[in-house]
């Protein structure tokens, strides 16, 4: 199965700042279903956070990271704080921290988190196209 979908239009329209297309795609996911949704946007949001952190990151940092998507992306402000936190450090290798986090809402706070990754990252289309890949064959793994 072909993970190259909607999900990787919408990842590509997130890092292009296309705000009309990304919410053309979501109304589109929401219409026909999000198959497949959680393991693509799941390995994007994934990727892009051990692209973020340092090897040597802390709670604060993640903490504040947090913090600075709220105040700058307004999807995130009815977000809980703390779960948000969680679903970040689970990404960095603590896994346990979301046992409770309900797979909607996770999946919401990484796209929302996703934005943010990749407007700060401001990619190239080749290292656009180079992510799209990675998390592709990311997700292809757990399809």
């Amino acid at each position: 199965m072909s993970v190259r979908t909607e999900f990787s239009y919408l990842i590509r329209a997130m890092a292009r700042r296309d705000w009309g297309t990304v919410d053309q795609l979501l109304d589109g996911l929401e219409t026909c279903g999000w198959r497949g949704g959680n393991q693509v946007i799941g390995a994007a949001f994934a990727i892009a956070v051990n692209d973020h952190f340092s090897a040597a990151h802390s709670p604060t940092d993640v903490a504040l990271f947090v913090a600075e998507t709220r105040t700058q992306l307004p999807g995130a402000e009815p977000l809980p704080a703390p779960e948000m936190e969680a679903l970040v450090r689970a990404a960095l290798g603590e896994v346990g921290l979301i046992d409770s986090l309900s797979p909607e809402t996770a999946l919401q706070m990484q796209i929302v988190f996703l934005g943010k990754l990749l407007q700060d990252r401001d990619l190239s289309e080749t290292q656009l196209e180079e992510f799209i890949t990675d998390v592709e064959r990311t997700a292809a793994e757990y399809l």
